[in-house]
């Protein structure tokens, strides 16, 4: 018959391997071991991204309606977008001695198209649903997506997205 009880080394191990574990996954969770790949640039323009998109939602929506952008109106996104007035009005110039101000690309993506496994913007009648300057050859873009849809057009059926793209 074994009479041998825990022993303070068995207790060690074990505890030493239960916080091993546990760090192990906050680091996960927290996204620390996952952020450590993404480029400084991708990390500090991700919240400039977000606030852009946030603000076009909220000032081209129609009133009492969740993401329905106002397109072709006298107000709408298609007459009024001003990507150096949407800098300002959204707070995003954060130019510093270290840092001059974010560029960013405004695109609308029709879902059809992304069925297809595209990303190209849409086009109505001619014109295209992009402003800004084109993100060709560029690299650490942060980008953020929101899921629209237009008035007065046939371009988002059933919806459409608002990618804004931000280096």
């Amino acid at each position: 018959m074994d009479t041998r009880a825990q022993t303070p080394q068995d207790f060690a191990v074990g505890v030493s391997v239960l916080l091993v574990t546990v760090i192990g996954v906050l680091a996960f969770v927290q996204g620390s071991a996952v952020g450590v790949y993404e480029s400084p640039d991708v990390q500090r323009n991700q919240p400039i991204a977000d606030r852009a998109a946030t603000h076009l939602v909220e000032h081209y929506s129609v009133e009492g309606t969740r993401n329905h952008i106002r397109y072709d109106t006298s107000d709408g996104i298609k007459t009024t977008l001003d990507v150096d007035k949407l800098k300002s009005n959204a707070g995003l110039n954060v130019a510093t001695e270290r840092r001059t101000n974010p560029s960013i690309n405004i695109t609308v993506v029709n879902a059809s198209v992304l069925a297809n496994g595209a990303r190209d913007h849409a086009v109505d009648d001619g014109d295209s649903l992009a402003w800004g300057p084109s993100t060709d050859g560029r690299t650490n873009i942060a980008s953020t997506s929101r899921v629209v849809k237009l008035t007065n057009t046939d371009q988002c059926d059933p919806v459409c997205w608002l990618v804004v793209r931000v280096w």
